[in-house]
């Protein structure tokens, strides 16, 4: 079965509960399921062929999304919050002929992102479909494959995770038993729906017949509202949280009938976790982790072990199978450190057109995570950091050399290197230590930065430096990086 097939099952069964709510807007499941059908038969000449999504967050994408999916193509949604120069790294890496899009987001771009296309679809705000051109060209695709979703928050070269059916509904179901959701259910969905935190809220609501409330995280107090309108499991990143509990009275009023705060994306440290138990103490506090590759989430942490083992994962979810491996891939004992490995329905088919990098990601059927971890005597598991230098901010993960180079192939610098810093809000966010040339001009350097990079990137601070020191064997690593900072920083 596709995910799409469960809102026909709907459209039959409750045709009048309603499915997606945005702004004052709202549709049924029988309006919903028409509308995709309507999208779906623009695409039917397609065999199988690769279609890139570019919209808006709201329920607009969410029909241009299952639309894909009915006409039995291949849907690759492009991250809403890149800037054109990193979509066309995305468009061209992953070899995309199609794009189907909105009126608003053509009008965005214009013809300079469009025009590589062969086919392109634009769908007006009344679902009506119109095609600009249309070129049917065969592909040769895996035949699992239904969706391929870029890992977040990087601005150079990202991976497409390529997902199946299966794995969709396998993860969707693990997360319906975890969250105990049920058709009476609202989700509210202030993530991005582009990426596989919020892909995966819509899947698992639309496979109970339950609805979503979609918005985003633009103005607090429209979030309020949004949980205020009936909202019974609300879904975000640490971030999220430490941003709204910032006006406490108005969380513990908005939070006061939700069921669940469920959170993934990241770590959640315990001041906002005692913040959300003392404001709203009939709340349960869900903790999830995940990745990309597994289609969302891969352990979750029983709401009734979170005073005892809040600095842990917790266990798998249902369908998972975790556990810890040394530089050999042979398991270690509890309180050992390696790498976390996972298996499972779940589990991404590879990486879209990078066979390396999909031998590499699964290895015997494991599919190794990249995170430093330790199994306790109880089964749970405990992270200790990534192996590679991804930064997390937010619901973001950064590759900070792949900003250094940015920055340093558009202005006149001899190099740039980003720091990690902590962020009130964001949990993490980045500096930057800059080794200047002659033409050097620091506020220069701001202005592209926010010109040209997603708002997360945005530095802190830009401090100058005459040189860096080296390790052992003449590589610069993270830790170098960040003592250089912190003698930078006493000094001044």
């Amino acid at each position: 079965m596709r995910i799409d097939t469960y809102l026909t099952e709907y459209a039959r069964k409750t045709p009048h509960q309603i499915a997606l709510e945005e702004g004052n807007n709202s549709i049924s499941y029988i309006s919903l399921d028409k509308d995709i059908n309507n999208i779906a038969s623009s695409m039917m000449d397609f065999e199988h062929c690769r279609f890139a999504i570019l919209a808006e967050p709201g329920i607009q994408y969410v029909k241009m999304l299952m639309a894909v999916y009915r006409s039995a193509n291949i849907a690759i949604p492009l991250p809403f919050e890149l800037p054109m120069f990193s979509l066309e790294r995305i468009i061209e890496s992953a070899h995309i002929n199609n794009i189907i899009t909105t009126e608003t987001q053509y009008s965005r771009f214009g013809e300079d992102l469009f025009e590589r296309f062969g086919t392109v679809i634009v769908v007006s705000n009344d679902t009506s479909v119109k095609y600009l051109r249309k070129k049917i060209a065969s592909e040769k695709n895996n035949p699992d494959l239904r969706l391929v979703l870029y890992t977040s928050g990087t601005t150079g070269t990202q991976k497409g995770v390529m997902l199946s059916d299966k794995n969709l509904i396998a993860n969707a179901e693990s997360i319906i038993e975890i969250l105990g959701i049920i058709p009476k259910d609202k989700a509210a969905l202030v993530i991005s729906p582009h990426h596989a935190f919020g892909n995966s809220i819509i899947d698992s609501h639309f496979m109970v017949g339950g609805s979503i409330r979609m918005g985003t995280m633009n103005f607090v107090g429209s979030v309020f509202n949004l949980v205020e309108s009936g909202v019974s499991i609300f879904y975000g990143v640490p971030s999220t949280y430490r941003i709204l509990l910032q006006y406490s009275e108005r969380f513990k009023k908005a939070f006061g009938n939700v069921r669940i705060a469920a959170s993934a994306g990241g770590s959640m440290d315990k001041p906002t976790v005692i913040s959300i138990m003392q404001l709203t103490p009939d709340t349960k506090i869900l903790l999830m982790y995940g990745q990309t590759e597994a289609t969302a989430r891969l352990a979750y942490l029983p709401t009734e072990d979170l005073k005892d083992f809040a600095d842990t994962i917790g266990k798998p979810i249902p369908g998972v199978t975790l556990d810890v491996f040394d530089a050999n891939r042979r398991p270690v004992k509890p309180n050992i450190t390696g790498e976390l490995v996972a298996r499972g329905d779940n589990i991404l088919l590879g990486y879209l057109d990078d066979e390396n990098a999909t031998k590499k990601k699964i290895i015997n059927g494991w599919m190794h995570t990249g995170d430093l971890a330790q199994k306790l005597s109880n089964g749970y598991f405990k992270l200790l950091g990534r192996k590679d230098d991804l930064i997390k901010i937010g619901d973001h993960r950064v590759n900070p050399r792949e900003v250094e180079q940015i920055i340093e192939n558009n202005n006149e610098v001899s190099r740039v290197f980003v720091v990690p810093v902590t962020h009130e809000l964001m949990g993490t966010a980045i500096s930057l230590m800059v080794i200047p040339k002659a033409g050097t001009e620091v506020d220069t350097l701001f202005a592209f930065c926010r010109k040209s990079l997603p708002g997360y990137l945005y530095p802190r601070e830009i401090l100058t430096i005459d040189d860096l020191f080296l390790s052992e064997n003449r590589k610069i690593s993270n830790r170098s990086i960040i003592e250089e900072y912190q003698n930078v920083k006493k000094s001044m």
